[in-house]
């Protein structure tokens, strides 16, 4: 071992880092799966259960409060027992939860097990998120958090095209069979996660220094050019009352206000999505699944563009910005538009695609990235848990407003967009290219 201090995020990607990075990465796939498959099920779910609006706002958000609950009670578990049993457990809820939909008889049973699976993802997120931040070289942190994004739109691809293929086959009616497809995803995951190790930041954080070492000799797999971290620096044990002293405040109302607008609107207009088109532009059942798909592949394709050459080169504040602004121009068109079919489409197309494929990747980057160890699951799990929040208010709202104002619906969400941007463009950082050792000597700074 050197005398030298080398942090585990020096050095380049291995093996071991991506594998490792790619079984956090399945839990952001199967979040996306979840939330497309409910998408499409509901053109089987409201014919068979007949939810009136405000009922069907609880279906839409049921499972956004528990991601809410589930990031901010587990989030203080990854910080006290480590990222990996919440890691696993996880996944276990999910497979559960998502097997029950097989014998729903009432919407209110619905609603309740789509609780349980928003709860189970909502714990994913914030041990997802550190182990990818804690294992990934920082030259290309930006790129593998980022890429978790891209697998959500991935996982909704794959939703809608086994809905597609499902209701084809059989018919809408089968919504329930839909909606258990979700587990053998998981099941999946779950196989793969087994070997994963705990956190090397996180057993260094404890005084745990030896088995930092063996988990960062894992991760690396004894690879020719891999550095030998010292056992001495890193994060230490923080109290919770550390986010809320400068500059870490700042950031977390600058994540909480980002990540709530953006979830406030992009979660609802993304779960009705295929409900809306119906309404706006055609009564075809199937049409509306397909523009949803096709929307959902441009934002596959820009996510995989901002990974791949802009999150590391031009950085996560240009890409949160941008994003939220063309997101606040496509709304305002679905507004004045609202009469055109070819530039409503043309408006959601882009709305999606920028959220999904932009600015959701700004913050998956960014959530990790901002917080010292010793407080990032917990920090990680305000954060989303004041953005699946905004979800549960939004899809709560959605129909219902929809209802009440139609065209209307899509300025008030412009204006919030302008909102977000104008405030991420005040208080947001750049972290392109810092160690977490070189972030975590700003917020003493």
């Amino acid at each position: 071992m050197t005398s030298e201090i080398v942090e585990f995020d020096a050095g380049r990607m291995t093996r071991g880092q991506r594998r490792i990075a790619l079984t956090a990465i399945g839990g952001y796939y199967v979040d996306g799966y979840d939330l497309l498959v409910l998408s499409g099920a509901l053109l089987g779910i409201v014919p068979d259960l007949s939810p009136d609006p405000g009922v069907l706002g609880l279906v839409g958000a049921s499972a956004f409060v528990g991601m809410a609950l589930g990031s901010l009670l587990t989030g203080p578990l990854t910080d006290r027992f480590g990222r990996r049993p919440v890691f696993f457990a996880s996944m276990a809820v999910f497979v559960l939860a998502s097997l029950g939909f097989l014998f729903v008889n009432d919407v209110w049973q619905l609603i309740a097990l789509r609780f349980c699976v928003g709860f189970a993802i909502g714990a994913d997120m914030p041990a997802s998120a550190a182990l990818i931040t804690e294992f990934i070289p920082s030259r290309r942190r930006g790129t593998f958090t980022g890429l978790g994004g891209v697998a959500w739109m991935l996982g909704a691809l794959t939703a809608i095209a086994v809905t597609l293929l499902v209701f084809t086959a059989s018919g809408v009616e089968h919504w329930r069979w839909v909606m258990a497809t979700g587990a053998v995803a998981a099941v999946l995951l779950l196989f793969l996660r087994r070997r994963t190790p705990e956190s090397p930041y996180w057993l260094r954080a404890h005084g745990r220094h030896e088995e930092a070492v063996a988990a960062w000799r894992y991760a690396t797999s004894g690879e020719a050019g891999s550095p030998e971290p010292a056992a001495t620096g890193g994060g230490q044990p923080a109290p919770l009352r550390m986010l809320f002293r400068r500059p870490l405040a700042i950031m977390m109302v600058m994540l909480c206000v980002y990540w709530g607008c953006n979830n406030l609107y992009g979660s609802a207009i993304l779960l009705y999505q295929p409900s809306l088109i119906k309404r706006i532009v055609t009564p075809s059942t199937f049409t509306s699944l397909l523009f949803t798909a096709c929307t959902t592949a441009l934002a596959v394709i820009l996510g995989l563009i901002v990974c791949l050459w802009v999150i590391e080169s031009i950085g996560r504040r240009f890409i949160a910005i941008t994003g939220t602004a063309v997101a606040a121009a496509c709304t305002f068109v679905i507004w004045a538009g609202f009469g055109t079919s070819w530039l409503v489409l043309a408006a959601f197309a882009v709305t999606i695609a920028v959220i999904n494929g932009g600015t959701s990747l700004a913050f998956y980057s960014w959530a990790p990235e901002l917080f010292p160890a010793g407080v990032r699951g917990r920090a990680v799990g305000i954060v989303n848990m004041v953005g699946k929040t905004g979800s549960v208010v939004g899809t709560l709202a959605l129909p219902s407003m929809f209802e009440a104002l139609g065209a209307v619906s899509f300025l008030v969400i412009s204006a919030l967009a302008v909102l977000n941007a104008a405030v991420t463009f005040k208080l947001a950082p750049e972290t392109r290219g810092l160690t977490l050792r070189q972030l975590e000597e700003r917020t003493h700074a």
